[in-house]
């Protein structure tokens, strides 16, 4: 039960990586320069194929602009 609910927020964390990042008009390579990740890291977490650190996704919400709590927002977005 545990480990189905961190692949749900992984879900959501993928999903608002790109929705913001496309919104931005930066590529994945652009991101992960912005948050000192490896595009490699990027596209994983976008996939929800990474498990990453809080660390992480506070550099990606820094790189994003945005507070690390709407990279975990739910809200089913367009």
């Amino acid at each position: 039960m545990a480990g189905q609910r961190g692949i749900y927020a992984r879900r959501i964390v993928a999903r608002n990586v790109r929705r913001l990042r496309v919104a931005r008009h930066m590529n994945q390579e652009e991101l992960a320069d912005a948050a000192r990740l490896s595009q490699s890291q990027v596209s994983k977490i976008e996939t929800a194929k990474l498990n990453f650190k809080l660390d992480v996704a506070q550099r990606l919400a820094g790189a994003l602009g945005v507070r690390i709590a709407e990279l975990f927002d739910d809200a089913k977005r367009k």
